[in-house]
């Protein structure tokens, strides 16, 4: 579908934004382009939890509920210290501790996204996307809530602090660090789910819900992207590197809350030394890198790791020196 002639601009272009390691090229796409495209491929490609799950699926004790791989103390002596079971156990507990850090983080995306689309053409097929998107946030939630609740447990909530600064998120409308943070958080989950689905030794009821989510926070992760190098183009070099700065802060705080401390309580172990054991891992510092890798590079690509930003995901352990 060509993009409506009131857009002003061909289907796709170039820009250039300037940074201090050079020049970036930016291959654009007209809004309404993307959207159509995503719009066909929501109709296509959505699913239904309440069907496409089976929530009946019997858990087996002994199967893991992530890859173990990916679980914050894997080649830890810690790790060693567990029981097979406890290791199961603790999967299980991470994984819940991501899906409800993923419910709170969806529920500021579908604020932000109604606030972005209040703002905006109504009738405009870039509208309609971001609608049909928190549809989907709206699925992905009640999704995760359920299965929380099917492993046996309660989805925990954040920090008192992090809840009251999540309630003044949308306050103001600032669409870059809203498209920068949806990136941030489902860059990360997706490369976790998408080593997870396809193990076939992985409890079947995970498998089911991690698959769902790839396949359609495939398109979530696609306007996220194509909005924030419009927004970029658009801004000035010091909101740039005031965004990215902002950014690789909240990366670093994030990346340490997605394991709910009371994971470790639950297998017996101390969490404040868990914590310091995991941070320490060399393995899990490497598997962190490898989560947000796709995210980084895309981050590089748009002037977001330039000066001191790339400086704090280093350190962080999110990003290779």
């Amino acid at each position: 579908m060509p993009a409506p002639a009131t857009t002003g601009r061909p289907r796709t272009w170039t820009a250039a934004i300037r940074c201090r390691d050079g020049d970036h090229t930016l291959e654009l796409t007209d809004r309404e382009v993307v959207a159509e495209r995503l719009l066909r491929t929501s109709r296509k490609h959505s699913f239904d939890p309440d069907t496409d799950v089976d929530w009946d699926a019997p858990q087996d004790p002994d199967r893991f509920y992530m890859p173990p791989q990916l679980v914050s103390l894997y080649e830890t002596p810690l790790w060693d210290g567990l029981t097979h079971r406890r290791r199961v156990e603790l999967s299980k507990r991470e994984m819940c501790s991501i899906a409800s850090f993923g419910i709170w983080s969806e529920l500021q995306l579908m604020q932000g996204l109604v606030g972005h689309a209040y703002r905006q053409r109504y009738d405009s097929g870039h509208v309609a996307y971001a609608l049909t998107e928190v549809a989907d946030e709206c699925r992905h939630s009640v999704m995760f809530g359920r299965m929380v609740r099917t492993c046996g447990l309660r989805a925990n909530r954040p920090h008192p602090l992090e809840y009251q600064a999540g309630k003044l998120v949308n306050a103001v409308y600032d669409p870059i660090p809203m498209f920068a943070g949806t990136l941030l958080v489902e860059e990360f989950t997706d490369a976790f789910q998408r080593l997870t689905f396809p193990d076939e030794e992985i409890q079947p009821l995970i498998r089911q819900v991690t698959r769902i989510h790839v396949i359609e926070e495939a398109r979530h992760i696609k306007y996220a992207r194509e909005e924030l190098k419009r927004l970029v183009v658009r801004a000035s070099p010091a909101r740039r590197r005031v965004a990215a700065y902002a950014l690789a802060q909240g990366a670093r705080l994030i990346s340490a809350r997605f394991i709910d401390p009371s994971c470790y309580t639950a297998v017996g172990l101390d969490p404040k030394l868990a914590r310091r054991v995991a941070a320490r891992s060399p393995h899990r510092r490497a598997t962190m890198t490898w989560s947000f890798r796709k995210c980084t590079d895309f981050f590089d690509e748009v002037g977001f790791l330039d000066g001191r930003a790339r400086t704090v995901w280093q350190k962080a352990g999110l990003l290779d020196a």
